[in-house]
């Protein structure tokens, strides 16, 4: 379950909370043109065969594919789609994270429209940001609105971006057009499905979430649960996110937990790593030995070694669903357990109280954590179907987008 990712989105959204209200760009303050412009659309019609055998990718997709270089585990593609500029590609092995690089990427490519205009960045603006999923792969989108030069010289152009993490690559896509947003996602679909046609999936339980700020999507949230050969689950938890602070910044957060679970729920060991704004910012282990559960890492670059104070059992996100259960068909309406968030306190057991509500049509459950209570609706084999947290202004929701299987052993 999400508890854990939970608190380390609350822990990003922590730097947007006193930023200004972010002001997306409003079309009707620009020329006619430019409205005309950003609404086209181009015919596909062109399909090429996309190959690369490290990732077991053979597929027909759409535009005429060249690879434009190939070094270092970073492939580069460009794609004829019938529009000025081609669609451009990049696939790596190795990389920060969904968010972190495509912001490097868009970063990327304002730095070489600079270049090739000869002409110095002279604005950026947000200008949409969305999240989504397809077939079952979470994607990030980001357009970014930029200005070069000044005066009678200045050029303005809109860079469309969007990336996804398909089992052990990172896809990013690039189109440097105003307009075409409609077709730019359809090319990038098509290129993301050529890696994920042969992709094994080996998940019993799978569940992704769109994550908004005050109704604006930042990102995702994606949790899956394998069995192995002993019987034991191994649970993968994800995190990306884009999270506008001012009209032209972005905040980029990637946090990737994983652990492994006893049947009955109960944690064996867990390990998670965040990323924020390009910088590994914490990163923990947790095992239990002869002297208790012992916590190894380091946060903001400062080695921490500790032992916890609690000794007992901790609920794994396995056992969460398991607890759900539980109480579904207990008479008691609330229960209590302990989980390690290190997102919240590494060096320490989290307790967590889990109740059932009643008169809200849009919750069952409520999960306290202390400081923070989330409230969510969750359907008869024990899915989530949204989670929400109201602060004074702020309000956070969780929406499922996909679900696969469900949260039992098989």
């Amino acid at each position: 379950m999400l508890y854990r990712l939970f608190i380390a989105v609350l822990m990003s959204f922590a730097l947007a909370l006193s930023a200004n209200a972010v002001d997306f760009v409003n079309l009707k303050d620009f020329p006619e043109w430019f409205q005309e412009s950003i609404a086209r659309e181009v015919k596909l019609d062109k399909t090429s065969q996309l190959k690369l055998e490290q990732f077991n990718v053979d597929a027909e997709v759409i535009g005429a594919y060249t690879l434009a270089d190939d070094s270092d585990g970073t492939w580069y593609y460009t794609i004829d789609i019938g529009t000025p500029a081609p669609v451009e590609c990049y696939v790596f092995s190795e990389f920060d994270g969904p968010a972190t690089s495509l912001y490097s990427v868009i970063d990327f490519g304002l730095s070489g429209a600079a270049s090739i205009y000869d002409k110095a960045l002279t604005s950026k603006n947000n200008y949409y940001l969305n999240t989504g999923v397809i077939g079952d792969t979470p994607f990030l989108a980001l357009d970014t609105l930029y200005s070069l030069g000044e005066g009678s010289e200045k050029l303005s152009g809109v860079l469309k971006a969007m990336s996804a993490k398909t089992d052990q690559s990172l896809q990013i896509c690039m189109h440097n057009e105003i307009g075409y947003r409609d077709s730019f996602r359809q090319v990038f679909e098509s290129f993301v499905k050529a890696f994920t046609a042969n992709q094994q999936n080996p998940e019993f339980f799978e569940s992704l979430f769109k994550v908004s700020l005050n109704g604006i999507p930042m990102g995702y949230m994606q949790e899956s649960y394998a069995k192995d050969a002993d019987g034991d689950v191994y649970i993968v938890n994800n995190t990306a996110l884009l999270i506008p602070v001012d009209a032209s910044s972005i905040a980029r957060t990637d946090t990737v937990s994983t652990s492994w679970a006893r049947p009955d729920g109960s944690l064996i060991n867990g390990s998670e790593y965040t990323l924020e704004n390009g910088v590994v910012t914490s990163q923990f282990s947790i095992l239990h030995g002869d002297e208790g559960w012992q916590v190894e890492g380091q946060m903001q670059g400062k080695a921490i070694s500790a032992k916890l104070d609690h000794d007992g059992w901790l609920l794994s996100g396995f056992g969460s669903y398991l607890e759900l259960e539980i109480l579904r068909n207990a008479e008691a309406t609330s229960g209590e357990f302990n989980m390690w968030a290190p997102s919240a306190d590494p060096t320490s057991a989290l307790p967590v109280v889990l109740r059932q509500i009643e008169g809200d049509e849009n919750a069952n459950f409520e999960v306290d954590m202390g400081a923070l209570v989330m409230k969510f609706l969750a359907d008869e084999k024990g899915v989530f179907r949204q989670g929400s947290l109201q602060q004074g202004p702020v309000s956070m929701n969780m929406e499922l987008i996909y679900s696969k299987g469900e949260p039992s052993l098989p």
